[in-house]
This record gives C-alpha cells, sequence and structure tokens, in this order.
C-alpha cells in the first residue's frame, strides 16, 4: 500500500489514498464509530443498536448509510426488519490502532 505523496507538484493521491480518506471521512461521527462495534458484539438490527448506543431509532436509522456507501458495512433483512453486519471484521484493526493511539485510558474499541 502506498500513500504517500511524493515532492513532485504534480503528484496527486492514489485511488487507494482517496478510497482510505473516504472510509476515514465515513466515521467521522461519534455514533459511526460506535455502530460497527456494536454490530459486531450485539447484532445490527437498528432497534437494538439504538437502545445499546441511547439513541433514538430515527437518529441510528441515518447513521449506517455512510457507512454502508463506504462498504464498512452492510445491510442484511430479517424478516421485515433492516439489520447490518460488518463487510470485514478487519475493519475493527484500525479503529482499535487509533483509539489506542489517540488516548490513555480505556479503549473505545474492544479487540
Amino acid at each position: 500500500m502506498d500513500c504517500t505523496v511524493r515532492p513532485q507538484p504534480t503528484t496527486q493521491p492514489t485511488a487507494l489514498c482517496r478510497d482510505l480518506a473516504d472510509a476515514f471521512r465515513a466515521l467521522g461521527h461519534p455514533v459511526r464509530v460506535m455502530l460497527p462495534q456494536r454490530i459486531r458484539e450485539d447484532g445490527g438490527c437498528v432497534a437494538e443498536l439504538g437502545a445499546t448506543i441511547g439513541q433514538s431509532q430515527p437518529s441510528v436509522s441515518q447513521r449506517p448509510g455512510v457507512l454502508r456507501d463506504r462498504r464498512i458495512i452492510e445491510p442484511v433483512r430479517k424478516g421485515n426488519r433492516t439489520c447490518y453486519r460488518l463487510r470485514d471484521e478487519r475493519v475493527k484493526a484500525p479503529m482499535r490502532f487509533a483509539a489506542e493511539v489517540l488516548g490513555p485510558g480505556e479503549a473505545a474499541v474492544a479487540p
């Protein structure tokens, strides 16, 4: 993975760099940071997610769209309910790393 910008003034970020930036922007809200962890731990149906993160169902319903668009989570139908699952469990690693780097104390993202 080469996401470095070289000193030449005409160098542009690679497609991978742009994709990574989009993924990190998708996690730019505290609730969207919490969702992948809660989906993995507690299941990903909107009603249950709202209860576990202390948000109303309408508020939670809006948040997964950005994560879905960035291919972090994907929808799963369970009867008449919309639930979500992680597209790839490896998404937890950079979140865990960031929590360890950014602050002392309890990490916000479980292993």
